[in-house]
């Protein structure tokens, strides 16, 4: 089966949830099907090693542009001029390479394939239950990007023909909403344990280094508020605590704690070895969280709550998960008094990734494909 997976953001770079999660699932999909990514944005020549290393075809915005040319003069009809250029050689690109299915994120991105043919199958990677989030965001006074009922959603999955879900809590919220098959598929970053780094980049003597990473976001900057506020001034002892990301730093500075600010950080790599613990304490939100899955993958001890384990819970110690400021803050103290407890979990961390299949659902999955392509088919025969 050939698959287009279309995207209109540089997923290649990598930097945050939305990018990493992609090229995960790209990674995955190219094992089962044809895969082609079509990218609406150029591709800077410094990341051609992406490409050339990538199991699947990448074509961007620069050689759309020289199709559009090719097509020469013409427009769709109801297509914003700005997006006339991405319209045209998609729909040229997945019509005349006969390919069988499109895959695209979020549901505001509906107009890189309203006008394809309606036998080509339609897949939606959702990232998170819109629903869920916005009941979870109501209850701290907050508003999502989309903010959707359980009704609104599922109307919006019923325009697709199979959806993607991050995790058995998205699947559980989506299957009474949809009629449209629903397949969970985790995404999983590729495991390194730092282990044998920390000799190089941990600091010397007791390590009391905490980590908090988040990008600008009215959660993110809530739960920073939080962390620096309400649980930090509880835990015995100095701490550091390093902020890498644009979140927003509040003017907040713990008695007992030093923040260090990390801006415009290339190799992440470093400050999570050198970390003792890191730390998610979010209460409000959904999806899986970046944050935890890649301190997991590093092997880093990552203290969270049930809402930053969302998708994940089953491979995080229960030492690890607190969901009030007071159990969160005794938790942090007794990880950082604790050495050798912080890395027995570490290696259970990585254990219980390496244990886990995160690709089992690929061949349910092709198998989907295949009946609703054939139905489709049949029903455009008819």
């Amino acid at each position: 089966m050939k698959l287009a997976a279309l995207v209109d953001f540089p997923y290649w770079e990598a930097k945050v949830g939305t990018a990493i999660r992609y090229e995960s699932l790209c990674q995955s999909l190219a094992k089962v099907c044809d895969l082609t990514v079509i990218s609406t944005v150029t591709m800077p020549d410094r990341y051609e090693g992406f490409r050339e290393d990538a199991p699947y075809e990448l074509i961007d915005r620069s050689v759309l542009k020289e199709i559009h040319l090719e097509l020469g003069a013409g427009e769709i009809p109801g297509v914003r001029p700005d997006r006339q250029v991405s319209v045209r050689t998609v729909k040229h690109l997945v019509e005349s390479g006969g390919f069988d299915a499109v895959l695209t994120p979020y549901f505001n991105r509906n107009w890189m394939i309203d006008h394809l043919s309606p036998d080509i199958v339609r897949i939606i990677d959702t990232h998170d239950c819109q629903s869920q989030r916005t009941r979870s965001f109501a209850r701290h006074g907050m508003t999502p990007t989309f903010n959707m009922s359980p009704e609104q959603e599922g109307a919006e999955l019923d325009r697709y023909d199979i959806v993607l879900a991050m995790s058995d809590e998205d699947h559980a919220e989506f299957a009474p909403i949809t009629a449209r098959p629903v397949v969970t598929t985790p995404f999983r970053l590729p495991v390194r344990d730092l282990a044998p780094l920390r000799e190089i980049y941990g600091p010397r003597g007791q390590n009391r280094e905490l980590l908090f990473i988040a990008a600008k976001s009215d959660v993110n900057d809530l739960t920073l508020d939080y962390l620096l506020r309400e649980v930090l001034p509880l835990v015995p002892g100095r701490l550091t605590l390093n902020i890498v990301g644009n979140v927003t730093v509040p003017d907040i500075t713990p008695f007992n704690t030093t923040v260090v600010r990390h801006e415009n950080v290339e190799d992440i790599v470093p400050i999570h070895a050198r970390v003792a613990l890191a730390l998610n304490p979010t209460y409000a939100g959904g999806g899986v969280k970046t944050k935890t899955l890649e301190a997991i993958c590093y092997g880093v001890p990552i203290l969270t709550t049930d809402e930053g384990a969302r998708g994940m819970r089953h491979l995080i110690p229960d030492a690890l998960v607190a969901n009030d400021k007071e159990l969160f803050a005794y938790r942090i103290g007794q990880l950082l008094e604790a050495p050798e407890m912080r890395d027995a979990l570490a290696r259970e961390l990585i254990a219980n990734l390496r244990a886990e299949n995160s690709e089992a659902w690929l061949p349910a999955f092709a198998q989907i494909l295949r009946a609703v392509r054939s139905r489709k088919l049949g029903e455009d025969a008819a």
